[in-house]
Order: C-alpha cells, then structure tokens, then sequence
C-alpha cells in the first residue's frame, strides 16, 4: 500500500501536476489522520472495556466486605440488645442480687468496643480514582462509619471503660477480689456486692454508659447498616447487568 501511494507520488511530480499532487498530498494526510483517530478510538475502547472489568472485579470483592461487616455490626447491635435490660434495671434502681449471675459487675467494663472494617475492596476503589457514583457513595459511607464509629464513638467508649477500671483499682480494697474471678450472687464479698447493689456512683457510671452506648453507638450501627444493605442491592445490581 506504501509502495502503491509511493508511485502515484511520483508520477504526478514527474507530470508536473503540483496542484493535483497537493490535492492528493492532503487526501493522504486526512487519511493518515483519520487511520491515528480509528486507533485510538480503538485503544480507548479497549482500555475503557479493560477498566470497566477491574471494577466489576473490585465490586465483588467489595460486595463480599460489605456483607461481612453488616454481619459484624449485627452482631455488635444484637449483643447491645441482649443486655439492654441489665441496663435499664440499674437505671431504674431496680437492682436485686441476682443480677450479678448475668453480669452486673461487669456490666460496662466487660464490652469494650473495637470495630474492623473490611476495607480492601474499598481501597481499591480509592486507588482507581473512579468518577463512578456506586464507587464514590461506598467510599462515603466507609469513611463516615470510620469517623464516626472508630474513630470516636469507640474511643469515646472505650475511654469511659479504661476510666471505670482506674476507679475501681484505686479506690476500693475489693479490686483484687473483683478481677481474681467471674463474680455472682453467691461468691464474693458483702463490700462488693454492696458497691453494685447500693452505690450511686456505678448507677451514675452505669448511666452514663447506656447514653454513650444506646443513644448514639448502637443508634448509629443499625443506621450504617441500613446503609450497607442499601449499597448491597446496588452492586448486586451493577454485577448481574455485567
């Protein structure tokens, strides 16, 4: 083909046809430039097809960290709900003795809290610096459960625990007989069982723990799960039309 436009080249100057020679001068620019734009049209095709094939790749491997944090979250919020009523029985001043069989003394500083979130589909995602919606409203959503549950409600949380536990071990004589074992009804000392069943401090603390953990903690999780469950569909979606 080279050879062919080669040759009618050089006729044409041979003939001293320059103007017909720069008609035909343009035409081979035209389609030299129609050929570059054909080609990149084409490697855009195929480098739009090959991206488009990471993030579906990156969208099951994230589907599959959303579905393992709802069940960590679930988890967290049914265990809260479980001892609720512990909760509520010391706020109401409704403690009796056997309380202490279902963890009374135990009840704020045995549940500290520590969140993981699957977060590698995520970073992925991060790391392909996509403008796709789905991509961008999960990015979101991680980066709000981090900020608002780890890295605050949490440490709020956990900080209240570390602060009981120093109060306990400074201030009282039964520390030792408090953290030597599982303390119920019927094994430990009246001056213990005293502090839990009668003090207006550990009511206070107890209190105060609910408002941390229920009012805002758990209120939270049953929120970033709805959210989760929300981006789920979406991807589920995305996937099957993929």
């Amino acid at each position: 083909m080279i050879k062919f436009f080669r040759r009618i080249r050089q006729r044409l100057l041979s003939e001293n046809k320059f103007s017909k020679y720069l008609i035909y001068a343009f035409g081979e620019i035209i389609l030299v430039v129609i050929g570059i734009l054909i080609a990149l049209q084409i490697n855009n095709w195929n480098e739009n097809r090959r991206q488009q094939k990471q993030l579906m790749a990156v969208y099951e491997r994230t589907l599959a960290d959303i579905n393992s944090d709802i069940e960590e979250l679930t988890a967290i919020v049914e265990h809260h709900d479980s001892i609720e009523y512990i909760f509520k029985r010391v706020i109401n001043d409704s403690i009796t003795p056997d309380l202490f069989d279902v963890g009374l003394s135990r009840l704020v500083v045995a549940n500290p809290v520590a969140t993981t979130l699957n977060t590698t589909g995520v970073n992925q995602l991060k790391a392909m610096n996509t403008n796709d919606s789905l991509s961008i409203k999960i990015i979101e959503a991680y980066d709000q459960m981090k900020l608002i549950i780890i890295d605050n409600l949490e440490i709020a949380i956990n900080q209240e625990i570390e602060d009981l536990m120093t109060l306990f071990r400074d201030k009282y004589d039964w520390y030792p007989e408090y953290m030597s074992k599982t303390i119920m009804q019927n094994n430990s000392s009246a001056a213990l069982q005293d502090y839990f069943l009668n003090s207006k401090e550990y009511r206070y603390h107890v209190i105060n723990n609910y408002n941390s953990r229920y009012a805002n903690y758990v209120t939270v999780l049953k929120m970033s799960i709805e959210t989760l469950n929300e981006i789920t569909e979406e991807l589920k979606l995305v996937l099957d039309k993929s």
